[in-house]
């Protein structure tokens, strides 16, 4: 079988932006846990990268710690006025 690309180095993406929530997501599973290299296909100085970011973008509510979390991501946020 073939070898999976690291898609950031295709994009040539220097380091993974803890902003970009639609990127991060595809490198999660459904329970919120990032997936492995070997899985994903990133190399290894993205996925560390990848893993500062999600820990950085958990800590600031832009992605739920776990999938019990529900309606965590922005796009789900509702104002409460």
């Amino acid at each position: 079988s073939r070898r999976k690309v690291c898609q950031f180095c295709v994009d040539s993406i220097d380091t993974v932006d803890f902003k970009d929530i639609e990127m991060i997501k595809r490198f999660l599973s459904d329970r919120f846990m990032i997936e492995a290299r070997r899985k994903s296909g990133v190399c290894s100085k993205h996925q560390r990268s990848l893993a500062k970011a999600v820990k950085r973008a958990r800590q600031l509510s832009l992605i739920p710690f776990t999938s019990s979390h529900k309606g965590s991501f922005s796009f789900n946020y509702r104002n409460r006025n």
